[in-house]
């Protein structure tokens, strides 16, 4: 995969609650044609008005196509920016994996958490960093040999 690339999207208007439902209507449109409100308040583990409120919100904001009591849509505004969080989902995730050692159901959690939480430019050297090392194929695992006898 490239390295992440924070000019790669739509420009960070979003609070990390949102991002989350972006996410989840990403996820569950992979899963089936359509989803709805109940789908989305059950995935990001919230009352359907909250979720309902949510959806309303990014539908102002031109990210979901959502009519009253029907079902939920990405814009192609939402479907940009639910590839730029993948993509800083990744380079987090294999960062963390790859670099630091950790495990990876672990890590793949931290890199949800974390995606929403840092700026898209410490994602972008955070991921060239890893890019830079792991060209040097012995690197990480010297790296990770030197942390483990340090700990």
């Amino acid at each position: 995969m490239p390295t992440f690339n924070p000019a790669s999207g739509p420009p960070r208007n979003t609070t990390p609650s949102l991002e989350q439902y972006v996410e989840a209507v990403a996820d569950l449109l992979t899963k089936d044609k359509v989803c709805s409100i109940s789908e989305i308040a059950e995935r990001v583990q919230v009352s359907r008005p909250a979720a309902s409120r949510a959806i309303r919100e990014l539908a102002e904001k031109e990210y979901v196509d959502h009519k009253a009591y029907g079902y939920v849509d990405l814009t192609q505004k939402g479907h940009s920016l639910a590839d730029v969080l993948t993509a800083r989902h990744v380079a987090l995730y294999e960062f963390l994996t790859d670099i630091l050692g950790f495990d990876e159901d672990w890590a793949d959690q931290e890199a949800c958490r974390l995606e929403h939480q840092v700026e898209d430019e410490l994602v972008a050297r955070l991921a060239k960093l890893r890019e830079f090392l792991v060209a040097d194929g012995d690197t990480p695992s010297r790296w990770r040999e030197w942390l483990e006898k340090s700990q």
